[in-house]
């Protein structure tokens, strides 16, 4: 990513537009407005540079960290996928390591298992209808075009108590729906304070 910056021995300035502006007929908040926010702008990528090789650094860290943590237990070293903590002797500093991976329905499935739902609570259910219909009903609700995936997911653990071989089918077909396109690693930085607490580093890394 690269910027410009626009200055007093240029004779004609561009504006959005590309028009061709003369220097002389700028105005002294514009001057000074393209001096700081390229200034400004020029810290702020450099921030974000060190920011990402710090990233990198904290990332390449915690792999080593946990490659001797399952050597010197006798585990299996996997390919670091999975949550982790890494603590300093004295416990006064810890760095976590966390996937999150952002689980999606596939939209034909899913609305297979709604429509196999949708069967049974019509056709009523005993003793747990009370129940489970408010639960399928807001399970399906949709906000900004979405499902709430915790929802829907928590619908599966009530197939012992609801006694019908189409809730289980529905299931299942969540199960099959569910995908999971892409996964975060979120690293974060903690120091105890002199109160024993932890107090999170904010480094704000989840989007670089």
């Amino acid at each position: 990513m690269t910027i410009k910056q626009q200055q007093a021995k240029d004779k004609v300035w561009r504006d959005e537009a590309g028009t061709q502006i003369p220097y002389n007929r700028t105005t002294m908040y514009e001057r000074n407005a393209e001096r700081s926010t390229f200034k400004l702008a020029t810290e702020a990528l450099k921030i974000h540079e060190q920011l990402a090789a710090y990233k990198e650094k904290v990332r390449n860290e915690a792999e080593e960290l946990y490659r001797l943590f399952c050597v010197e237990n006798g585990g299996k070293i996997g390919k670091g996928k999975g949550n982790a903590t890494f603590y300093n002797f004295d416990r006064s500093i810890k760095v976590e390591v966390s996937i999150s991976e952002a689980i999606t329905f596939d939209e034909n499935t899913i609305q297979l298992a709604k429509e196999k739902l949708d069967e049974v609570l019509s056709d009523g259910l005993s003793g747990a209808k009370d129940f489970v219909k408010p639960l399928v009903m807001e399970a399906f609700q949709t906000s900004n075009g979405k499902l709430d995936t915790k929802r829907v997911l928590g619908l599966r653990r009530y197939s012992d108590r609801v006694r019908d071989n189409r809730y289980s089918e529905a299931m299942q077909l969540i199960d099959k729906s569910v995908r999971r396109p892409d996964s975060k690693t979120y690293f974060r930085v903690w120091v105890r304070d002199s109160n024993g607490q932890y107090k999170d580093i904010q480094l704000n890394f989840a989007s670089i």
